[in-house]
């Protein structure tokens, strides 16, 4: 029985997807398990698995279509099953010249009976399918195109093929440095910097005419808009002591055992949501859902945006567990390798602009989560100790909380929680 292909929901905010390429020819036999296209989310590149075993009877959707969620791209047929191919339609024969009304009139005389030309059978309405989507019958026929001719995805990964359509290349005018003529990331950027501008845009001004959103940019506009339009934000701001912190970080560093600031911002959350678990939760209409797993995301810049990648399990994890984890995880994301699951789940938020020089922010909630974690630089500044103003290592962090599930009473001793753990590091390396 012949098994329907669709587009699948891959992420909560995933509406529609982009097929990259099939991996399997119509009428190439697929496993169930064997990947047999790849399909572009709004945040990764993702490989389609198929559902069951048979021949890849239809493939109704080309490479680079955006379809909707649900769409059927393409039908496995049972064992060695391909669609029936549709009967071609007769062609019209031209119409014969309308007789004059004399020439209608009945003849008095018998008309002698004239052969009846022989009708071609209509085809039996059973041996129609319902739905056949076919080739017209000269590309269905023709050969494959030889090596040199075939398309400009045969000759760069998807992360290429994906930042080329991001950024409007067209790849056949790029030339490719790689074994074989393959386009690589610095192909894209040579052809980039080296590409003449035209007149009109020079002369008009450069952006004069604007440019589409990419996938992922419309995704980011689309959650941060609904965020911003559905949760109530409040915010809270503390100023951290980073002596020890700071003492910490360059003790570690060389040791085979290094952290960053970064890693004990996420373990002092991890500690700190496990005694105030109201901002480990999510808003789920007429009810506040709390999570018993501490899965925290971690923003990670990449082109054209960002991707926030998951921790998961960050109560049970060491620091230094959680510190290889991050840098696993950042590097998939920059690389375009981050696969769905390892974007998914998120439980909680952080966003880090200290290694930019940011002093202080404030982040947009990830739907559904309660808050997110804005972390500025570690920096000197003016602290009053003792009567004297002195300077001082500080961190400022500020936390978006979304109203409908914590008040700022909560929020402030959870803040008050985390920078007892920060300003004290030898907790994290307690547990």
């Amino acid at each position: 029985m012949p098994t329907d292909i669709t587009m699948p929901k891959l992420s909560d905010t995933m509406t529609e997807g982009r097929l990259v390429s099939w991996k399997k020819s119509v009428g190439e036999r697929v496993e169930r398990g064997e990947i047999i296209a790849e399909v572009e989310t709004d945040k990764a590149t993702m490989e389609l698995e198929a559902f069951a075993s048979g021949t890849l009877a239809e493939q109704r959707v080309k490479p680079g279509e955006l379809v909707a969620v649900g769409t059927v791209i393409g039908v496995i047929g049972a064992g060695g099953e391909i669609p029936p191919v549709a009967p071609e339609k007769p062609t019209p024969s031209p119409e014969e010249p309308k007789p004059s009304p004399e020439e209608s009139k009945p003849s008095p005389q018998k008309a002698e009976p004239q052969p009846t030309p022989e009708a071609t059978p209509a085809a039996p309405a059973g041996d129609v399918p319902e739905r056949v989507m076919e080739l017209p019958e000269e590309k269905a026929s023709a050969p494959a195109p030889p090596e040199a001719e075939r398309g400009e995805g045969e000759r760069a990964a998807p992360v290429v093929r994906r930042m080329a359509r991001e950024r409007g290349i067209d790849l056949s005018l790029v030339t490719g440095s790689g074994p074989e003529g393959r386009i690589l990331q610095e192909d894209l950027e040579r052809y980039l910097t080296e590409k003449p501008k035209p007149e009109s845009a020079v002369a008009a001004g450069e952006g004069s005419e604007g440019e589409p959103l990419s996938r992922m940019r419309g995704a980011i506009a689309r959650v941060t808009s609904q965020a911003w339009q559905t949760i109530p934000h409040f915010y809270e701001t503390v100023e951290i002591a980073m002596e020890e912190g700071v003492e910490i970080v360059r003790e570690l560093k060389g040791s085979g055992n290094e952290v960053t600031f970064n890693d004990l911002v996420v373990k002092a959350a991890a500690m700190a949501l496990a005694k105030y678990p109201r901002l480990n939760a999510s808003f789920a209409g007429d009810r506040i859902v709390t999570h018993g797993e501490v899965n925290i995301g971690i923003a990670v810049a990449v082109d054209d945006g960002l991707l926030v990648p998951v921790v998961k399990g960050c109560q049970g994890l060491a620091l230094k567990e959680i510190a290889l984890e991050t840098v696993r995880l950042a590097d998939r994301a920059r690389s375009g390798r981050i696969s769905q699951e390892e974007i998914s789940g998120g439980t909680f938020s952080i966003s880090n602009l200290g290694m930019f020089g940011i002093d202080e922010f404030a982040a947009v909630i990830f739907p559904p989560q309660a808050a997110i974690l804005a972390v500025g630089n570690v920096a000197d500044r003016p602290v009053v100790r003792d009567g004297r103003v002195v300077a001082a290592k500080t961190m400022r962090v500020t936390l978006s909380c979304d109203h409908r599930i914590v008040d700022g009473a909560y929020v402030a001793q959870f803040l008050g929680e985390f920078r007892r753990i920060v300003e004290k590091p030898v907790l994290m390396l307690l547990q």
